[in-house]
């Protein structure tokens, strides 16, 4: 953030694939028209298992010119959690998958050499679309067991994220950002996720840096995509736009950030559960 420590932004439109291309090019006219000027794109490899994302009329499109800066980050590989090795997770991590995602929860469910198998072919498939590494990695729904960290590690990725924060991977530093989403798949959470970007976007004008994320099925819904206006309206109007970068910790915040030791390196979310076996 700039000398003046301005409030920061960050923008991301997550669950960027071939399956969702008409969507996201409303997400982007949306975005330029609301004063948009940084986006983290977040990359799935191969979206629920249907197109993968290096075919070359994607790559084609993923490489086009913008009217916004886009960072591209990795967002799991298949985005599900149907499973392929013996991790067995705890009964936490199953409802979380099942009521907090709709079974898209992929890092909860594997062990670490899976994981890491997972990121590395996400890597490979990332660069042919963008042509260079991914320096963050974003697990589908923000949840994770404890051995994304480690695997994220191994694969030399800096950052990641989850509900509340952002995560440096090398120095184990973590800076809050709470997030402002919207949901689509019921009622319930259609009309709770609009109260409740509505309220927070009051609530949490002094936070340091706020999130919005966007998701693609958001822009099949009009009442949706009003509120996703009306917040980025405000917030670009009010804060700083920024990158997922080092820059985000290389100086103290408004509020401090913090370190996460070696052994605590866990999603806060899934702190509520039972610790995960492996």
């Amino acid at each position: 953030m700039s000398a003046t420590r301005t409030p920061g932004l960050l923008v991301a439109l997550h669950d960027v694939a071939p399956v969702h291309r008409e969507r996201i090019e409303k997400a982007e006219r949306t975005m330029a028209e609301a004063g948009v000027t940084r986006v983290a794109y977040l990359l799935v490899p191969h979206f629920h298992r249907e197109a993968r994302a290096d075919q070359p009329e994607f790559v084609a499109w993923c490489r086009a010119k913008r009217p916004f800066d886009v960072q591209w980050l990795l967002h799991g590989y298949f985005h599900d959690d149907r499973a392929t090795d013996s991790y067995m997770p705890t009964i936490g991590e199953r409802l979380a998958s099942v009521f907090m995602t709709d079974h898209e929860a992929e890092c909860l469910m594997l062990g670490p050499a899976v994981i890491v198998e997972r990121i590395r072919d996400g890597m490979g498939v990332f660069e042919s679309c963008i042509g260079a590494a991914p320096g963050g990695f974003v697990a589908p729904g923000w949840l994770f067991n404890r051995h994304l960290l480690g695997a994220l590690a191994a694969c030399q990725i800096d950052f990641t994220e989850d509900h509340t924060r952002i995560l440096h991977v090398p120095s184990g530093r973590q800076l809050p950002a709470p997030v402002i989403t919207w949901a689509t798949r019921t009622l319930l959470r259609k009309y709770g996720s609009l109260a409740f970007a509505e309220a927070v976007r009051g609530l949490w004008r002094e936070q340091p840096v706020l999130r919005v994320a966007l998701h693609p099925y958001d822009f099949d819904h009009p009442v949706t995509v009003a509120s996703i206006k009306r917040t980025l309206n405000a917030l670009c109007r009010d804060r700083e736009q920024l990158r997922y970068d080092t820059g985000l910790f290389a100086a103290p915040p408004l509020s401090p950030s913090r370190t996460i030791s070696a052994d605590r390196r866990r999603p806060g979310r899934l702190q509520l559960f039972a610790p995960t076996r492996s």
